[in-house]
């Protein structure tokens, strides 16, 4: 057997697989499906329990149609018309034209295997049988114009392969945000392993309702991580293949409301998911005990979609997640310079050094880094201890004008959620990546023009918010006009200090200079004997 890109067919395709004790559907033969079929009674126990079933179906199929069931001969018109498709099926392929679903060349005459189960069973053979959505999901039915696919001009084309192996989807899939679900990947056994898993708990005899039941998006994170668990404990090659990916197929198909709908899980995810469960198994499943009811901001959804996860943070009673965990999710997850995270650790454990035990309790709190009084303090603590270099890699900016990315807040804040912080150790030689150079430019040409003696001043100006625009303006003026400086005109102040429309904004500059100008008047005092000053830092 080969996979036919239809995820419907393929399911229920690896589900047979499962069944037959089989790893890929390259190795089922038909063989192997004649005996998962057997009588194919365990088929119509199994489907009869499963809710699943008439979410995929409907109920106007042969096992749950009422005038069927009413005279009891629900199941063995199901058995034979499933053992008629079976039988057509390990003989088409030759003739025929493609079938809609799967491609494979049919010319199954599906009104002559219904009528022969029909027959069978002594029941009415009707005038006509079509293919329709109580056979293949989203099939439409000729008989309302609205359901109908393709546009009502013809019943569906089906092989006979692809209508067998569909009655077994409804042990393949689970609900995942209210709509039934399946699975593609670009690696042929993720998918397997996931039904496989799928298949095993919907045949548990303890499964009460359908699978995935009010857990929205959790689900599928357990499946993965469970699937990247049994690898690792059979010591399977466990790692994950370049550029896999995970297709899930979210579809409905009951009512007028009958849809489908893609949902994407990125290599960079699977990826999370593969190497977190080597250390992280324990406390990822803790979080997920704890993850809210909003799909939208479950763990799963945020891994998925590349956003940041509120059960990271300390909140009220909830301690928030390890600082190792933390970290692992920020890099994988998020992208997060490396470097910005002992920046971050280092930052908070000063600030708490300099705040009382009242205060103290105030940092924990989500809303501290949300006040202006939070982030001045904040600021305060960078300016005298925190380089521009390590500035910058916690709060990386773009330009034109300067602006920072708020991300840095966000570490800030786990770290000072922390009941203890340990300081990193010294972080020299760490490169300014995003700082605009004029910075630079502006504070080394300054701090020589003015010297250390005055540049206290200056610094002290600049905390209380005394210079401004004006000063700037004055200080890029005096450049321009030394030749050493032929870069300093209208043209580049505007990109340096302007804004898309032309109008200056120049805080988060005033405080990149202050920072930079303070790390020169530190280093400038540091030189020299105790003895011949008792200048503080800005």
């Amino acid at each position: 057997m080969e996979l036919t890109g239809n995820p419907f067919v393929d399911t229920g395709l690896m589900v047979l697989t499962a069944l037959a004790g089989k790893t890929n559907v390259s190795s089922l033969t038909f063989a192997d499906i004649r005996e998962v079929f057997g009588d194919g009674s365990v088929l119509a126990r199994h489907n009869q329990h499963l809710k699943s079933y008439t979410m995929v179906f409907g109920t106007n199929g042969p096992l749950t149609q009422p005038a069927y069931k009413k005279v009891k001969k629900n199941e063995s018109l199901y058995v034979g018309t499933l053992a008629g498709l079976l039988s057509y099926a390990e003989t088409e392929g030759n003739a025929g034209q493609p079938c809609d679903l799967t491609g494979m060349i049919t010319d199954l005459d599906f009104h002559a295997v219904v009528s022969a189960a029909l027959a069978a069973s002594d029941l009415p053979v009707p005038q006509q049988k079509w293919i329709g959505r109580d056979w293949v999901p989203l099939g439409g039915s000729l008989g309302n114009d609205a359901q109908a696919l393709p546009g009502a001009s013809r019943p569906l084309h089906v092989s006979a392969l692809a209508l067998f192996a569909l009655q077994y989807l409804p042990l393949g899939v689970f609900l995942h945000k209210g709509k039934l679900t399946c699975y593609q990947s670009t690696a042929s056994g993720l998918p397997q392993s996931l039904v496989s898993e799928i298949v095993e708990r919907n045949r548990d005899p303890l499964q009460v309702g359908i699978l995935g039941k009010g857990t929205g998006s959790r689900i599928v994170l357990e499946f993965l991580l469970r699937h990247f668990e049994r690898l690792h404990e059979h010591r399977i090659d466990e790692s994950l293949p370049e550029n896999t990916e995970l297709l899930l197929w979210l579809f409905s198909n009951s009512g007028a409301g009958a849809d489908c709908l893609q949902e994407w899980v990125p290599e960079i995810a699977l990826r999370f998911i593969h190497d977190a469960q080597l250390e992280y198994s324990h406390e990822i499943r803790t979080l997920l005990k704890g993850d809210p009811k909003n799909s939208h901001f479950q763990l799963f959804e945020c891994v998925r979609s590349g956003r940041d996860y509120p059960g990271l943070y300390r909140n009220k009673k909830w301690p928030g997640t390890s600082c190792e965990f933390y970290a692992f999710y920020q890099i994988s997850i998020l992208g997060t310079d490396p470097i910005a995270i002992p920046v971050a650790s280092k930052l908070a454990s000063l600030v708490m050094r300099e705040s009382t035990a009242k205060e103290r309790q105030e940092l924990a709190k989500p809303e501290y880094l949300r006040s202006s009084v939070g982030k001045n303090q904040v600021r305060k603590t960078i300016a005298e201890h925190l380089s521009l270099a390590e500035y910058s890699r916690l709060f990386p900016s773009s330009h034109h004008p300067v602006r920072v990315e708020q991300s840095g807040w966000e570490l800030l804040r786990f770290y000072l959620g922390q009941d203890a912080v340990t300081t990193p150790q010294s972080m020299e030689d760490i490169s300014m990546k995003t700082t605009h150079p004029k910075i630079i430019q502006i504070g080394d040409a300054y701090f020589q023009l003015r010297g250390t003696k005055k540049i206290k001043a200056t610094l002290d100006r600049l905390a209380q918010r005394k210079l401004g625009v004006r000063w700037l303006q004055d200080v890029f003026c005096l450049l321009a006009a030394d030749e050493n400086y032929k870069d300093f005109n209208l043209g580049t102040w505007d990109e340096f200090a302007c804004d898309e429309e032309g109008k200056p904004i120049v805080f988060e500059l005033l405080f990149q200079l202050r920072l930079y100008l303070a790390n020169k008047y530190r280093e400038s005092i540091a030189i020299k004997p105790p003895t011949q000053h008792k200048e503080t830092t800005a």
